[in-house]
């Protein structure tokens, strides 16, 4: 039985250009992606009420609990520890009991790849339910290293007494007063299950709450103020707070352990509250091994090419895909679509402009929801030249008809798209038993003598201790078959050996061909799914 792959955005480059700014495509599209569409994680905190399983467990709590356990193995002294998916190798200990954080982990693997870090996901997670559940936008940087081992035992756990957390959360970096902040901002959704702390909790476990969930205040799914004003109003149901048993009651000595004066603050300022959380999970978030160097904060981008390829389709050179646009104006969110002028203009392969090398796009489908701004899709489907090509596009577009047309060059030099060498789109082949992909590029037979062309591709596979895949890069050659059915073209083929499909997630392949004494570069990312 044979399966066929979606695509992930395309790339076909040179190279990358130098830019403080980010550009398409760059080292994190896939990252960005996600923090701006959310197609992967929105479905399960959008809204902030969504469980795990119906009736069950808040994915969203779980997800910003597993950010905080990653990260308190850091070690300010030796700059050890933080952010770094270490929690994987981790899960069996006390301080991480229950099913929260290898379910957050297992769910998140989808995601990973080479580009995209298990830790830079967990990171994203964590930002998106902040967001998602009503609370502050908190800048998000990629670019963390995925530890390959466990850290210290260094989280704390109810039973502990004041000291003991005090000194761990310094060891974090983190003094008194933000300790107090980090965990009431922690405990502002989600609760305390029965069937992980049985000394805890007692006698809620029920047909309808079979884990005995109890949670830390009234609006467990909203991002709010709550877990503070109840508390210094005396009306808490903070399970380890006003618990039964006294020793595991730690959020009681936390919050109190300033006189209540963080608290009285939070509890009579939301907005004090919501800015407070915002910055503290910035910094847990931010938090990693000091040899680790986060990149510029992502932000959406303005115009992104998604899903769009160049392919050789019945004798024809075909540019097809999609163009996503972003805003977060009040213009842009009562727009309608279909009344948007969106035009894609490109530049051919000798670098020159003609007025007839326009098209008009298409809206894909409705207005697509984003925690930032306004999302549109729009399609492309356009014959070119084969003769002339493409070296690079804009796009051209306007959230109204009667408003001046904003230039979208991907800050300044257009969006880079070569014909000479590329991933026939069309053509990926899984084989659900081996695990073997058949991969076609097509590449040109009139640019000069062809040289090294070959595949390097990146996949994850199991380790032992983790749900955490490591990644596993493989070369192999392209093998001619012959000419395509647009002679220009020649068709190459690969076989990549994944080493069994189960492990399989996001697979990041480069395609390298030397062609004219000049090396032709082109990148996808295989997505997992059915098709």
């Amino acid at each position: 039985m044979f399966i066929k792959h979606g695509l992930l955005p395309l790339v076909s480059l040179l190279c990358y250009t130098g830019a403080r700014a980010y550009v398409w495509p760059g080292p994190y599209d896939l990252l960005e992606d996600e923090y701006t569409v959310s197609t992967v994680l929105g479905d399960f905190i959008e809204p902030c009420s969504a469980p795990v399983l119906p009736g069950i467990r808040l994915a969203a709590a779980e997800w910003l609990r597993t950010a905080y356990h990653d990260m308190a193995t850091h070690n300010v002294s030796t700059g050890l520890g933080g952010l770094d998916a270490s929690i994987g190798f981790e899960t069996d200990r006390p301080q991480n009991i229950g099913s929260a954080m290898n379910d957050s982990l297992n769910f998140f693997v989808s995601l990973q790849s080479r580009t995209s870090s298990m830790s830079d996901i967990i990171a994203l997670a964590a930002v998106l339910v902040v967001k998602s559940c009503g609370g502050p936008g908190i800048p998000y940087r990629p670019g963390r290293i995925d530890a390959t081992e466990a850290g210290p035992a260094t989280v704390p756990e109810p039973q502990q007494d004041l000291a003991t957390h005090i000194s761990m959360f310094a060891s974090q970096g983190f003094n008194v007063t933000e300790m107090i902040g980090l965990v009431a901002c922690g405990h502002t959704i989600g609760g305390v299950h029965q069937v992980d702390f049985p000394f805890t909790i007692e006698n809620s476990i029920t047909d309808s709450n079979p884990d005995g969930i109890v949670h830390f205040d009234d609006t467990f799914a909203t991002f709010d103020n709550h877990i503070a004003s109840q508390w210094i109003s005396g009306q808490s149901v903070d399970p380890i707070a006003v618990g039964f048993n006294a020793t595991t009651n730690s959020d009681a000595r936390i919050f109190a352990a300033d006189g209540n004066a963080t608290m009285s603050g939070f509890a009579s300022n939301p907005d004090h509250f919501q800015s407070q959380c915002g910055s503290l999970f910035e910094r847990m978030v931010n938090t990693v091994p000091n040899s680790v160097h986060l990149a510029d904060v992502l932000e959406p981008l303005p115009v992104k090419p998604h899903r769009l390829s160049l392919a050789v389709t019945d004798g024809s050179l075909v540019l097809a895909g999609q163009i996503r646009i972003f805003s977060t104006s009040a213009e842009a969110a009562a727009a309608s679509p279909d009344d948007m002028p969106v035009t894609l203009r490109w530049t051919d392969r000798n670098g020159k402009t003609n007025a007839t090398y326009a098209a008009s796009l298409t809206a894909d489908f409705p207005p697509t929801t984003s925690l930032w701004g306004s999302l549109y899709f729009f399609n492309a489907k356009i014959v070119l030249d084969a003769g002339l090509g493409i070296s690079s596009f804009v796009i051209d577009y306007a959230f109204d008809p009667s408003s001046p047309l904003i230039h979208g060059d991907n800050g300044g030099g257009g969006f880079p798209l070569q014909d000479i060498a590329f991933f026939q789109s069309n053509q990926f082949c899984t084989n659900i038993t081996t695990g073997d992909t058949s991969v076609t590029a097509m590449i040109r037979n009139d640019m000069g003598p062809i040289g090294d062309a070959y595949i390097e591709y990146t996949f994850g596979v199991s380790q032992p201790g983790t749900v955490v895949l490591r990644q596993v890069t493989v070369r192999t050659a392209l093998t001619r078959v012959g000419n395509s059915s647009l002679p220009l073209y020649d068709e190459y083929t690969a076989l990549l050996d994944l080493g069994g499909f189960p492990t399989i997630t996001n697979i990041v392949t480069d395609l390298v061909a030397e062609i004219g004494q000049k090396t032709y570069t082109d990148v996808f990312t295989l997505s997992p799914g059915f098709c």
